[in-house]
């Protein structure tokens, strides 16, 4: 993760404008509640966490990411903005099962709901991680996913791999489809040469 270090720095200045409304559409599927725990995976600069506020619910949120760097951006985000009701540690999602999280924050959780954006991509073993995510949910909680896949793999599909260090030919959706209930998938409108793909969300519930 030393690359995600670097790229920290730059990261919301190049990206964050083009993913800005594709996170806003993705909390309003996360459909959050009041006094509801949400795990935030691959939390990356913070970038969600706004839209998350925004909501205006009264809900605690665990950032996660494997990236220092990126763990220090979104620290000074929340200190900048007195936030309160967001804690973040640093962790391999490879890692994040139950034990391993009531280690990490000394504490038994299950969580109403899950979000990772951009990361499944990245994330080597991602099949691993994400049953592990599913695992990690309560009875009945939502998940939500937002992630790139190159139907057609061109330059710019080539060009986003390499600065990203990502895998654009994961079908995570399709995963996602058959280990959940009340699964939904739509298109986001993000120029497919700006992210080397088609950039989609998905949503699904856990199974009982």
């Amino acid at each position: 993760m030393k690359w995600y270090d670097v790229f920290s720095e730059f990261y919301d200045n190049s990206l964050e404008k083009l993913y800005f409304e594709s996170r806003k559409r993705a909390i309003e599927l996360l459909d959050i509640d009041d006094k509801q725990t949400i795990l935030d995976v691959a939390c990356g600069t913070g970038a969600n966490f706004r839209h998350l506020k925004s909501s205006n619910k009264d809900f605690y949120l665990y950032g996660t990411d494997y990236s220092s760097g990126m763990l220090k951006k979104s620290q000074r985000l929340i200190e900048k903005n007195n936030w309160n009701n967001i804690s973040l540690f640093k962790a391999d999602a490879r890692m994040l099962t139950l034990p391993y999280l009531e280690q990490c924050l000394n504490e038994k959780i299950r969580f109403d709901r899950v979000i990772c954006v951009l990361g499944l991509s990245v994330i080597p073993d991602w099949e691993i991680v994400l049953n592990n995510l599913l695992e990690l949910l309560k009875k009945d909680g939502k998940i939500v996913i937002v992630d790139v896949f190159a139907e057609k793999r061109d330059f710019n599909t080539w060009l986003v791999e390499k600065i990203a260090k990502a895998d654009l030919n994961r079908k995570i959706w399709q995963a996602l489809k058959s280990k959940t209930n009340h699964f939904n998938k739509e298109y986001l409108p993000v120029k497919e040469s700006k992210v080397g793909g088609r950039l989609f969300v998905a949503v699904g519930t856990k199974r009982g």
